[in-house]
């Protein structure tokens, strides 16, 4: 996980140079920078996708976001996240072993940490003081044990994607406060034979400052 997050913040910091160098718009003269903490909680999991259930998680995380390409009534930003704190309740399992029939796993409490090099935000009608935005992240989750569930072949390092999107407010010049929604699904994209994945509704406040 060392390797993964060094790549993740070598590419943050890199990033906002290559694009300037011959994508991104002509300067406005507003902040293209935004620096966000946030965290969410998400009540239950689903099964859009993922087939694990019963499952509640919660996350505290930071990213930098630099606007690249800006346009009359909406802007995309380079987006990259770190999830430095992520907690997954996970409820009793039975899981079938060689050595016994229905070993139990009680319910407990996995730690992870998460990291998403690659990412976008969409705002629109960013001039107003409270404007909608769009959003998805992708990137590596490590985990102190398998998740979603244990089981021959579960894995501790899975891949997550995340879209959502919410409402910014303005609260000051360069400040904004967030709130919003995150689908976010885990997986090991069938890197081995059991794969079940996870899918969790997150639901989160941010607080971002621009320079």
């Amino acid at each position: 996980m060392r390797g993964v997050a060094k790549i993740a913040l070598v590419a943050a910091l890199t990033t906002p140079g290559i694009l300037r160098a011959g994508f991104c718009s002509a300067d406005d003269g507003d902040p293209r920078q935004d620096f966000q903490v946030f965290a969410g909680y998400s009540p239950a999991s689903t099964t859009l996708v993922g087939t694990a259930t019963d499952r509640q998680l919660a996350v505290v995380g930071a990213a930098y976001s630099y606007r690249c390409w800006i346009y009359r009534h909406m802007s995309i930003s380079y987006t990259g996240t770190l999830l430095p704190a992520m907690v997954l309740f996970q409820p009793t399992q039975y899981v079938s072993t060689s050595r016994a029939a229905a070993a139990v796993s009680p319910a407990h409490a996995v730690y992870a940490i998460g990291v998403a090099p690659l990412g976008f935000t969409f705002e629109f009608a960013r001039r107003r003081r409270v404007y909608p935005f769009a959003e998805t992240i992708e990137g590596m989750i490590g985990s102190t044990e398998p998740i979603p569930e244990l089981g021959t072949n579960a894995t501790g390092l899975n891949f997550l994607i995340d879209v959502g999107g919410g409402v910014r407010w303005r609260v000051r010049e360069r400040q904004t406060l967030s709130l919003g929604y995150r689908f976010l699904h885990v997986s090991n994209a069938d890197t081995t034979n059991f794969n079940p994945g996870l899918d969790n509704n997150v639901f989160y406040v941010g607080y971002s400052f621009s320079r």
